[in-house]
């Protein structure tokens, strides 16, 4: 079997485009959020989405179960699809990720899954597939935080307020603790099956850095395939759900599904961070990582 493509990275990093764009090759599947790194078994993975406001974390991969099992993304196969899940809950993650690879072969699996960068489930995804490929996505910390803060905002501004005033440190934090975590994690890997990209460089020039990609993954590198990857419309999990799994992937990307090219703007290391609602900016250890990252 195959090594799969896992894409590590925060949230809010381009990870749904870019995802999405990668498993358009010819000889690869992209997956949306199936979250499988984030829990041992099935039932696990089932139970957290039960909890309040969780339910997200089982949509990805109903739509994947659907697709593969029936062949659409209909209601009545995503119903189906539930069942399956429920019907399978001793499974662990592990085998299912090995279900969804053995009915995607010979095409290999493109996972950007959130692992939260948390070393448990990084190594998770290591154990199942000890040959994976592992891409380290990276986005300007200015960027990326701002998105991350507007999206925690609409979410405590009505639930939680009092949470708001630490809300913009707590985003830099997770920032800064995701990557160093891929950071030790891809460390221990040889260096073969570890890549980092700009993703301001990635929509900039696509050809040329998907070329890098196709070059490093040792499948085809032909103009057809290149151009391939330029159309994240055409995945059948680029769109909305159906009724019970209607997500799976950044609800922006879902409504408009392409791949803007063209290096998006990202905003300064230095400086007030004005739309954090708070006077101070980014911590030393921040600007650190950031300017590593080849970022200014």
């Amino acid at each position: 079997m195959h090594s799969p493509l896992f894409i590590l990275c925060p949230g809010r990093s381009f990870s749904s485009v870019v995802c999405t764009a990668i498993g358009q090759h010819p000889e690869l599947y992209d997956v949306p959020e199936i979250y499988l790194g984030i829990a041992d078994t099935v039932g696990e993975l089932l139970d957290r989405a039960t909890e309040h406001g969780k339910k997200y974390l089982a949509y990805g991969l109903v739509r994947v179960i659907a697709q593969l099992h029936h062949g659409d993304q209909s209601e009545r196969s995503a119903l189906e699809a539930w069942a399956w899940l429920r019907a399978h809950r001793s499974w662990t993650t592990s085998r299912i990720y090995h279900h969804v690879a053995e009915r995607i072969a010979p095409k290999r699996l493109v996972d950007k899954s959130p692992t939260h960068g948390r070393p448990e489930n990084l190594e998770r995804l290591r154990t199942t597939f000890p040959d994976a490929f592992f891409l380290h996505l990276l986005r300007h910390p200015n960027a990326t935080t701002r998105s991350l803060y507007k999206v925690h905002f609409q979410r405590l501004a009505t639930r939680q307020p009092e949470k708001l005033p630490q809300l913009g440190k707590r985003v830099e934090r997770q920032w800064l603790k995701v990557h160093r975590n891929i950071l030790a994690f891809i460390g221990q890997l040889p260096p073969s099956k570890t890549m980092w990209i700009q993703g301001e460089q990635l929509l900039a020039d696509p050809d040329s850095y998907f070329s890098q990609i196709a070059e490093w993954l040792e499948i085809r590198t032909d103009p057809a395939a290149i151009e391939a990857m330029k159309h994240p419309e055409r995945s059948p999990y680029a769109r909305p759900g159906p009724p019970s799994a209607p997500y799976g992937n950044n609800s922006g990307f879902l409504e408009d599904p392409v791949l803007r090219i063209g290096r998006p703007s990202t905003g300064t290391l230095l400086g007030p961070l004005e739309w954090s609602g708070r006077g101070d900016g980014f911590s030393s250890d921040t600007i650190v990582l950031a300017r590593q990252f080849g970022y200014h």
